[in-house]
């Protein structure tokens, strides 16, 4: 049987279909009993609740799991988003070795390796470090930059055919993957455990530039988009304005930052993977999706 933290997110709910699809037990660990996790039961998945933070009820969830996949989803609207980071990871850790987890999966990030520079992404610099105490084997899988992540902006691109960009210059593609592909690397991942430690490194197809996503756009609109630079300058006040508090509207700028100037990049040293979802399909089923209705 196979745990999945997180099991309603993008990653987690790809893992989980592909993992029953494989005719393998699921447990879906979620923070709310909503008809998603209604919808997964129906399937056959079992579906328990409990709080990321709480190391007790998590090791109930873990019990009698033979592998399990840990995320630790960034907490944007905490005072201090690392520090609740902080607390979430030492409750896994100390979950999966209360519960006698053999092998964990990981998501940690491109980017992971630096201690600074790297803004939001450092959570996952602070999970990697935590999870060198699991007692159990550990497979990190660091992936690229989301393709999801552009439908963060959307919104103008129907009307005004322009794609906002704080990825920059326009023309520079940087490692890219689609959720949907962390989702089957990590399902392979926990079905062939390492006897030791390792870090995957997860790229897509392709690395991808603001002006090829908005190429795309435009293609699946059938109609001109072009990316548009949003000025240093201006993204204090776009994250601001979507009720952030200060210390997570510095880790946005910062990782930004740490992207447009080379800080946040893979390693290169480890093993590495590519997904094989392309951008036009990654940001199609972006569009299709009811949150982008």
């Amino acid at each position: 049987m196979y745990v999945i933290t997180g099991g309603l997110g993008q990653t987690g709910s790809a893992l989980g279909k592909l993992l029953l699809e494989k005719k393998q037990l699921l447990r879906l660990v979620v923070r709310k009993d909503d008809a998603r996790a209604q919808a997964w039961r129906a399937q056959g998945a079992e579906v328990v609740m409990a709080d990321m933070g709480d190391a007790k009820a998590l090791a109930r969830a873990f019990e009698g799991a033979q592998g399990a996949y840990l995320m630790n989803p960034p907490d944007y609207t905490a005072g201090d988003l690392f520090a609740r980071a902080q607390a979430v990871q030492a409750a896994l850790v100390t979950a999966a070795n209360e519960a006698g987890v053999p092998h964990v999966v990981a998501l940690s990030s491109v980017g992971a390796h630096q201690p600074s520079g790297t803004g939001n992404i450092r959570t996952t610099h602070l999970f990697e470090n935590q999870l060198r105490d699991l007692r159990g084997t550990c497979t990190v899988l660091r992936a690229a930059n989301f393709a999801e992540n552009w439908a963060w902006s959307f919104k103008p691109v129907p009307e005004q055919g322009v794609l906002p960009s704080m990825l920059l210059p326009l023309d520079r593609a940087v490692p890219t993957v689609s959720a949907r592909d962390i989702g089957r690397t990590a399902a392979e991942l926990l079905l062939d455990p390492a006897g030791q430690r390792r870090i995957v490194e997860l790229h897509g197809p392709s690395p991808v530039s603001p002006n090829e996503a908005a190429a795309v756009l435009a293609a699946l609109l059938g109609k001109p988009v072009h990316a548009e630079a949003v000025p240093e300058s201006a993204w204090p006040a776009v994250f601001a304005a979507l009720g952030f508090p200060p210390a997570t509207v510095e880790a946005f700028c910062e990782m930004y930052r740490g992207f447009n100037d080379g800080t946040v990049s893979f390693e290169g040293t480890h093993q590495t993977r590519y997904g094989a979802t392309d951008i036009r399909t990654a940001l199609s089923a972006c569009m299709s999706a009811p949150s982008q209705a």
